[in-house]
Protein backbone atom coordinates (compact mmCIF):
# COMPACT_ATOMS: atom_id res chain seq x y z
CA UNK A 1 0.00 0.00 0.00
CA UNK A 2 1.11 3.63 -1.29
CA UNK A 3 1.34 5.65 2.11
CA UNK A 4 2.76 9.56 2.01
CA UNK A 5 4.24 11.58 4.52
CA UNK A 6 1.71 14.21 6.15
CA UNK A 7 3.38 17.56 7.27
CA UNK A 8 1.63 18.21 10.44
CA UNK A 9 3.36 21.69 11.78
CA UNK A 10 1.00 23.88 10.26
CA UNK A 11 -2.20 21.64 11.11
CA UNK A 12 -3.63 24.05 13.16
CA UNK A 13 -3.35 27.27 10.80
CA UNK A 14 -4.54 25.18 8.11
CA UNK A 15 -7.72 23.48 9.64
CA UNK A 16 -8.89 27.27 9.76
CA UNK A 17 -7.78 27.96 6.37
CA UNK A 18 -11.58 29.26 5.52
CA UNK A 19 -11.95 31.19 7.99
CA UNK A 20 -8.72 32.74 6.87
CA UNK A 21 -9.58 33.09 3.52
CA UNK A 22 -13.56 34.71 4.92
CA UNK A 23 -11.70 37.11 7.29
CA UNK A 24 -9.67 38.32 4.35
CA UNK A 25 -12.01 39.63 2.65
CA UNK A 26 -13.01 41.45 5.43
CA UNK A 27 -12.70 44.94 6.84
CA UNK A 28 -14.84 47.28 9.20
CA UNK A 29 -16.82 48.07 6.49
CA UNK A 30 -19.22 45.82 4.00
CA UNK A 31 -17.62 44.70 1.38
CA UNK A 32 -18.64 45.12 -2.56
CA UNK A 33 -20.34 42.92 -4.36
CA UNK A 34 -19.36 43.42 -7.77
CA UNK A 35 -23.38 42.90 -8.23
CA UNK A 36 -25.37 42.26 -4.76
CA UNK A 37 -26.49 39.90 -2.74
CA UNK A 38 -30.17 38.27 -3.11
CA UNK A 39 -32.10 39.22 -0.74
CA UNK A 40 -33.47 41.84 -1.78
CA UNK A 41 -32.12 44.82 -0.54
CA UNK A 42 -30.31 44.67 3.04
CA UNK A 43 -27.02 45.93 3.27
CA UNK A 44 -26.52 45.56 6.93
CA UNK A 45 -24.42 42.22 6.56
CA UNK A 46 -20.90 41.88 5.45
CA UNK A 47 -21.84 41.49 1.89
CA UNK A 48 -23.83 44.30 0.46
CA UNK A 49 -26.77 43.34 -0.92
CA UNK A 50 -28.15 46.56 -1.71
CA UNK A 51 -27.88 46.48 -5.78
CA UNK A 52 -29.27 42.89 -6.05
CA UNK A 53 -31.77 41.73 -8.17
CA UNK A 54 -34.51 40.27 -6.37
CA UNK A 55 -33.07 36.88 -6.73
CA UNK A 56 -32.63 35.84 -2.98
CA UNK A 57 -34.36 32.54 -3.34
CA UNK A 58 -33.71 31.43 -6.69
CA UNK A 59 -33.20 27.76 -6.77
CA UNK A 60 -35.44 27.05 -3.73
CA UNK A 61 -38.65 25.27 -5.05
CA UNK A 62 -42.04 25.01 -3.65
CA UNK A 63 -41.58 21.90 -1.97
CA UNK A 64 -38.26 22.99 -0.12
CA UNK A 65 -35.59 21.38 -2.51
CA UNK A 66 -32.39 23.74 -2.96
CA UNK A 67 -30.21 23.36 -6.28
CA UNK A 68 -26.77 23.54 -5.79
CA UNK A 69 -24.79 23.57 -9.01
CA UNK A 70 -21.37 22.54 -9.69
CA UNK A 71 -18.91 22.16 -12.96
CA UNK A 72 -15.75 19.68 -12.45
CA UNK A 73 -13.47 16.99 -14.75
CA UNK A 74 -15.54 13.89 -15.19
CA UNK A 75 -14.26 12.38 -17.96
CA UNK A 76 -10.83 11.65 -18.97
CA UNK A 77 -7.29 12.18 -17.77
CA UNK A 78 -8.99 14.73 -15.82
CA UNK A 79 -11.35 12.79 -13.97
CA UNK A 80 -9.66 11.67 -10.87
CA UNK A 81 -11.58 14.98 -9.05
CA UNK A 82 -14.90 13.66 -10.00
CA UNK A 83 -14.34 12.01 -6.68
CA UNK A 84 -14.57 15.16 -4.65
CA UNK A 85 -18.39 14.80 -5.66
CA UNK A 86 -18.81 11.10 -4.19
CA UNK A 87 -18.38 12.57 -1.21
CA UNK A 88 -20.69 15.26 -1.08
CA UNK A 89 -23.22 13.47 -2.50
CA UNK A 90 -22.98 10.49 -0.14
CA UNK A 91 -23.22 13.36 2.35
CA UNK A 92 -26.03 15.03 0.39
CA UNK A 93 -28.11 11.95 0.78
CA UNK A 94 -27.74 10.83 3.83
CA UNK A 95 -28.75 13.92 5.07
CA UNK A 96 -31.89 13.80 3.08
CA UNK A 97 -32.99 10.46 3.83
CA UNK A 98 -32.67 11.54 7.18
CA UNK A 99 -35.31 14.44 6.64
CA UNK A 100 -33.08 17.44 5.62
CA UNK A 101 -31.52 20.25 6.74
CA UNK A 102 -33.50 22.59 9.50
CA UNK A 103 -33.08 26.19 8.57
CA UNK A 104 -35.05 29.18 10.00
CA UNK A 105 -37.53 26.73 11.27
CA UNK A 106 -38.59 24.80 7.79
CA UNK A 107 -36.64 21.43 6.63
CA UNK A 108 -35.10 21.74 3.17
CA UNK A 109 -33.31 18.74 1.32
CA UNK A 110 -30.97 19.35 -1.26
CA UNK A 111 -30.44 18.25 -5.11
CA UNK A 112 -27.26 18.41 -6.75
CA UNK A 113 -26.83 19.38 -10.25
CA UNK A 114 -23.53 19.21 -12.72
CA UNK A 115 -21.69 18.90 -15.53
CA UNK A 116 -18.15 17.82 -16.90
CA UNK A 117 -15.91 20.69 -18.00
CA UNK A 118 -13.05 18.51 -18.54
CA UNK A 119 -10.81 21.39 -16.18
CA UNK A 120 -11.09 23.76 -19.12
CA UNK A 121 -12.26 27.14 -17.50
CA UNK A 122 -14.50 28.13 -21.07
CA UNK A 123 -16.02 24.55 -20.73
CA UNK A 124 -16.76 26.13 -17.09
CA UNK A 125 -18.20 29.22 -17.71
CA UNK A 126 -20.83 27.28 -20.50
CA UNK A 127 -22.09 24.57 -17.75
CA UNK A 128 -22.47 27.27 -14.93
CA UNK A 129 -24.44 29.29 -17.26
CA UNK A 130 -26.45 26.91 -17.90
CA UNK A 131 -26.94 25.26 -14.90
CA UNK A 132 -27.98 28.21 -12.74
CA UNK A 133 -29.78 29.54 -15.81
CA UNK A 134 -28.43 32.41 -17.51
CA UNK A 135 -29.38 35.59 -17.84
CA UNK A 136 -30.91 36.04 -15.11
CA UNK A 137 -29.15 32.91 -13.15
CA UNK A 138 -32.01 31.51 -11.14
CA UNK A 139 -32.17 27.92 -11.81
CA UNK A 140 -30.04 27.24 -8.94
CA UNK A 141 -29.78 28.71 -5.04
CA UNK A 142 -26.00 28.70 -5.52
CA UNK A 143 -22.82 27.48 -7.07
CA UNK A 144 -21.13 24.40 -5.10
CA UNK A 145 -17.36 23.40 -4.99
CA UNK A 146 -15.98 24.17 -8.77
CA UNK A 147 -12.85 22.81 -8.96
CA UNK A 148 -10.10 24.87 -10.24
CA UNK A 149 -8.79 28.01 -9.65
CA UNK A 150 -8.64 29.53 -13.26
CA UNK A 151 -12.17 28.09 -13.58
CA UNK A 152 -13.46 29.74 -10.28
CA UNK A 153 -11.77 32.82 -11.85
CA UNK A 154 -13.55 32.51 -15.14
CA UNK A 155 -17.06 32.41 -13.21
CA UNK A 156 -16.59 35.08 -10.40
CA UNK A 157 -17.68 38.02 -11.92
CA UNK A 158 -20.73 37.14 -13.56
CA UNK A 159 -21.69 35.71 -10.27
CA UNK A 160 -21.12 38.23 -8.01
CA UNK A 161 -22.77 40.59 -11.02
CA UNK A 162 -25.72 38.46 -10.49
CA UNK A 163 -25.50 37.69 -7.04
CA UNK A 164 -25.28 33.93 -6.56
CA UNK A 165 -23.09 32.50 -3.99
CA UNK A 166 -19.97 30.64 -4.80
CA UNK A 167 -18.94 28.69 -2.14
CA UNK A 168 -16.47 26.38 -1.36
CA UNK A 169 -14.24 27.00 -4.39
CA UNK A 170 -12.16 23.81 -4.88
CA UNK A 171 -8.78 25.20 -4.62
CA UNK A 172 -6.28 26.40 -2.66
CA UNK A 173 -5.16 29.90 -4.51
CA UNK A 174 -5.17 32.44 -2.08
CA UNK A 175 -7.20 34.93 -4.41
CA UNK A 176 -10.29 33.33 -2.44
CA UNK A 177 -11.33 36.00 0.24
CA UNK A 178 -10.47 38.97 -2.17
CA UNK A 179 -12.91 42.06 -1.12
CA UNK A 180 -13.36 42.48 -4.83
CA UNK A 181 -15.12 38.89 -5.19
CA UNK A 182 -17.17 38.91 -2.25
CA UNK A 183 -19.32 36.08 -3.69
CA UNK A 184 -16.91 33.62 -4.20
CA UNK A 185 -15.39 31.94 -0.63
CA UNK A 186 -12.51 28.84 -0.41
CA UNK A 187 -13.32 25.38 0.80
CA UNK A 188 -10.88 23.89 3.63
CA UNK A 189 -8.30 22.95 1.17
CA UNK A 190 -4.89 24.40 2.41
CA UNK A 191 -4.07 27.34 0.75
CA UNK A 192 -1.19 26.82 -1.77
CA UNK A 193 0.93 29.38 -0.11
CA UNK A 194 0.88 27.87 3.39
CA UNK A 195 1.68 24.06 1.70
CA UNK A 196 5.02 26.00 0.19
CA UNK A 197 5.60 27.27 3.76
CA UNK A 198 4.91 24.24 5.45
CA UNK A 199 7.92 22.56 3.52
CA UNK A 200 9.93 25.23 3.52
CA UNK A 201 9.62 24.70 7.44
CA UNK A 202 10.85 21.38 7.09
CA UNK A 203 13.83 22.47 5.28
CA UNK A 204 14.74 24.54 7.65
CA UNK A 205 15.17 21.75 10.22
CA UNK A 206 15.92 18.89 7.97
CA UNK A 207 18.30 20.67 5.52
CA UNK A 208 18.38 24.82 6.10
CA UNK A 209 20.60 25.28 3.20
CA UNK A 210 18.75 22.94 0.54
CA UNK A 211 18.33 23.70 -3.01
CA UNK A 212 14.70 22.98 -4.57
CA UNK A 213 13.91 22.10 -8.26
CA UNK A 214 10.32 23.15 -8.61
CA UNK A 215 7.49 22.02 -10.96
CA UNK A 216 4.41 24.05 -11.11
CA UNK A 217 1.40 24.68 -13.70
CA UNK A 218 1.67 27.51 -16.24
CA UNK A 219 -1.03 29.89 -14.05
CA UNK A 220 -2.41 30.73 -11.27
CA UNK A 221 -2.56 27.71 -9.53
CA UNK A 222 1.38 27.19 -10.24
CA UNK A 223 2.33 30.78 -9.81
CA UNK A 224 0.96 30.27 -6.42
CA UNK A 225 3.49 27.87 -5.21
CA UNK A 226 6.36 29.43 -7.09
CA UNK A 227 5.53 32.62 -5.31
CA UNK A 228 4.64 31.00 -1.64
CA UNK A 229 8.19 29.03 -2.01
CA UNK A 230 9.98 32.24 -2.52
CA UNK A 231 8.50 33.87 0.20
CA UNK A 232 9.19 31.26 2.47
CA UNK A 233 12.88 31.25 1.54
CA UNK A 234 13.28 35.17 2.52
CA UNK A 235 15.88 35.29 5.01
CA UNK A 236 17.29 31.31 5.14
CA UNK A 237 19.64 29.34 2.83
CA UNK A 238 17.45 27.91 1.27
CA UNK A 239 17.68 28.79 -2.75
CA UNK A 240 15.44 27.72 -5.75
CA UNK A 241 17.92 25.81 -8.05
CA UNK A 242 15.28 25.74 -11.10
CA UNK A 243 11.89 26.29 -11.82
CA UNK A 244 9.74 24.47 -15.13
CA UNK A 245 6.14 24.77 -15.79
CA UNK A 246 3.80 22.50 -18.05
CA UNK A 247 0.38 23.62 -19.73
CA UNK A 248 -2.69 23.61 -17.53
CA UNK A 249 -4.02 20.00 -18.22
CA UNK A 250 -0.97 17.91 -19.91
CA UNK A 251 0.45 14.88 -18.63
CA UNK A 252 3.58 15.44 -20.35
CA UNK A 253 6.39 16.56 -18.35
CA UNK A 254 9.38 14.02 -19.16
CA UNK A 255 11.11 17.14 -20.81
CA UNK A 256 11.09 19.53 -17.73
CA UNK A 257 11.76 16.92 -15.50
CA UNK A 258 14.86 15.80 -17.77
CA UNK A 259 15.67 19.28 -17.16
CA UNK A 260 14.87 19.56 -12.93
CA UNK A 261 16.67 16.26 -12.78
CA UNK A 262 20.03 17.91 -14.13
CA UNK A 263 19.79 21.14 -11.96
CA UNK A 264 21.53 19.04 -8.83
CA UNK A 265 18.50 19.97 -6.11
CA UNK A 266 17.85 18.02 -3.12
CA UNK A 267 14.65 19.24 -2.61
CA UNK A 268 11.62 18.63 -5.12
CA UNK A 269 8.46 20.38 -5.20
CA UNK A 270 5.66 18.69 -7.16
CA UNK A 271 3.42 21.48 -7.53
CA UNK A 272 1.73 19.70 -10.42
CA UNK A 273 -1.91 17.93 -10.55
CA UNK A 274 -3.93 15.58 -12.09
CA UNK A 275 -1.80 13.30 -14.07
CA UNK A 276 0.75 15.43 -14.34
CA UNK A 277 1.84 14.88 -10.46
CA UNK A 278 2.60 11.45 -10.54
CA UNK A 279 4.21 10.88 -13.89
CA UNK A 280 6.50 13.58 -12.61
CA UNK A 281 6.87 11.82 -9.27
CA UNK A 282 8.04 8.56 -11.71
CA UNK A 283 10.39 10.48 -13.49
CA UNK A 284 11.91 11.95 -10.28
CA UNK A 285 12.27 8.20 -8.72
CA UNK A 286 16.19 8.35 -9.64
CA UNK A 287 17.02 11.32 -9.33
CA UNK A 288 18.16 11.43 -5.52
CA UNK A 289 16.41 13.80 -4.54
CA UNK A 290 16.57 13.36 -0.16
CA UNK A 291 12.93 15.59 -0.05
CA UNK A 292 9.99 15.44 -2.44
CA UNK A 293 7.05 17.44 -1.40
CA UNK A 294 3.70 16.79 -3.49
CA UNK A 295 0.39 19.33 -3.62
CA UNK A 296 -1.96 18.84 -1.96
CA UNK A 297 -4.01 18.41 -5.09
CA UNK A 298 -2.20 15.09 -5.90
CA UNK A 299 -2.72 13.08 -2.52
CA UNK A 300 -5.79 11.19 -4.07
CA UNK A 301 -5.51 7.62 -3.87
CA UNK A 302 -6.13 7.69 -7.44
CA UNK A 303 -3.08 9.81 -8.05
CA UNK A 304 -0.50 8.13 -5.98
CA UNK A 305 -1.81 5.23 -6.71
CA UNK A 306 -0.80 6.00 -10.01
CA UNK A 307 2.90 7.22 -8.85
CA UNK A 308 3.22 3.98 -7.14
CA UNK A 309 6.63 3.64 -5.39
CA UNK A 310 8.08 7.05 -6.80
CA UNK A 311 5.03 8.39 -4.13
CA UNK A 312 6.74 5.97 -1.21
CA UNK A 313 8.00 8.71 1.86
CA UNK A 314 6.67 11.92 -0.33
CA UNK A 315 5.28 14.80 2.16
CA UNK A 316 1.99 16.37 1.63
CA UNK A 317 -0.07 18.64 4.04
CA UNK A 318 -3.39 18.00 4.41
CA UNK A 319 -6.66 19.14 7.19
CA UNK A 320 -8.48 15.99 6.67
CA UNK A 321 -8.06 13.04 8.50
CA UNK A 322 -5.85 10.19 6.85
CA UNK A 323 -9.09 7.69 6.33
CA UNK A 324 -6.25 4.84 5.69
CA UNK A 325 -3.98 5.64 8.84
CA UNK A 326 -5.22 2.95 11.85
CA UNK A 327 -4.50 6.39 14.26
CA UNK A 328 -8.12 7.38 13.35
CA UNK A 329 -9.65 3.82 12.25
CA UNK A 330 -11.74 3.82 15.73
CA UNK A 331 -12.29 7.57 15.04
CA UNK A 332 -16.42 7.97 15.93
CA UNK A 333 -16.51 10.39 12.75
CA UNK A 334 -14.50 8.40 10.57
CA UNK A 335 -16.49 5.38 11.54
CA UNK A 336 -19.91 7.62 10.83
CA UNK A 337 -18.14 8.93 7.04
CA UNK A 338 -17.46 5.02 6.29
CA UNK A 339 -20.70 4.01 7.14
CA UNK A 340 -22.46 7.22 5.43
CA UNK A 341 -20.28 6.08 2.13
CA UNK A 342 -21.28 2.29 2.69
CA UNK A 343 -25.10 3.15 2.49
CA UNK A 344 -25.19 6.19 0.43
CA UNK A 345 -21.99 6.34 -1.55
CA UNK A 346 -22.16 5.45 -5.46
CA UNK A 347 -21.49 1.91 -6.25
CA UNK A 348 -17.53 2.09 -6.26
CA UNK A 349 -16.90 4.75 -4.05
CA UNK A 350 -13.67 4.39 -2.52
CA UNK A 351 -13.85 5.68 1.25
CA UNK A 352 -10.05 5.13 1.48
CA UNK A 353 -9.71 8.16 -1.05
CA UNK A 354 -8.60 11.19 0.64
CA UNK A 355 -10.84 13.32 -1.79
CA UNK A 356 -13.62 11.95 -1.06
CA UNK A 357 -13.62 12.27 2.30
CA UNK A 358 -12.78 16.15 1.46
CA UNK A 359 -15.88 16.26 -0.55
CA UNK A 360 -17.42 14.68 2.34
CA UNK A 361 -16.44 17.46 4.70
CA UNK A 362 -17.71 20.27 2.45
CA UNK A 363 -20.79 18.94 3.05
CA UNK A 364 -20.85 18.49 6.48
CA UNK A 365 -19.60 22.34 6.89
CA UNK A 366 -22.29 23.55 4.79
CA UNK A 367 -25.24 22.20 6.75
CA UNK A 368 -23.82 23.32 9.29
CA UNK A 369 -24.02 27.29 8.14
CA UNK A 370 -27.56 26.24 6.33
CA UNK A 371 -28.65 25.29 9.91
CA UNK A 372 -27.39 28.78 11.34
CA UNK A 373 -29.24 31.27 8.57
CA UNK A 374 -31.93 33.31 10.17
CA UNK A 375 -33.80 33.05 6.90
CA UNK A 376 -32.58 31.32 3.38
CA UNK A 377 -31.78 33.65 0.88
CA UNK A 378 -28.46 33.97 -0.90
CA UNK A 379 -27.41 36.82 0.70
CA UNK A 380 -27.67 35.67 4.24
CA UNK A 381 -25.99 32.60 3.85
CA UNK A 382 -22.74 34.44 1.94
CA UNK A 383 -22.92 36.29 5.20
CA UNK A 384 -22.98 33.69 7.39
CA UNK A 385 -20.22 32.18 5.04
CA UNK A 386 -18.06 35.00 6.35
CA UNK A 387 -19.03 34.60 9.93
CA UNK A 388 -17.93 31.29 10.46
CA UNK A 389 -15.12 31.16 13.24
CA UNK A 390 -14.26 27.49 13.70
CA UNK A 391 -14.22 24.02 11.98
CA UNK A 392 -16.11 21.53 13.79
CA UNK A 393 -16.52 18.90 10.87
CA UNK A 394 -15.56 15.52 12.17
CA UNK A 395 -12.84 14.62 9.25
CA UNK A 396 -11.46 17.86 10.01
CA UNK A 397 -7.91 17.48 11.98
Amino acid sequence: MHRSRIARSLLLVLALALVASACSGRDDESVSSGGGGGDGGSSDGVVDTADCPDTGTAGISDDNVITLASSFPQSGLTAAFAQISKGYKAYFDQMNDAGGVEIAGESYTIEIVDLDDEYDAANTVNNIDELVGAPDYTDAFAVFNVVGTANNVAIRDVLGDNCVPNIFAATGSPVWGNPDYPWTIGSTLAPYTLEANAFVELLKEEKPDATIAMLVQDDDFGAAYQEGVEMAIEGTDITIAQVETYPAGSSEVAAQMTSLNASGADAFFDGATLLACPTALQEAADAGYEYTFVSGTCISKTLMGIAGEAGEGAYAVTNIKDVISPEFAEDPAMVTYKEVLAEFGEEGVDPENGIVAYGYTQADILKQVLEGLPELSRGALMNAMYEIDEMTSGLMI
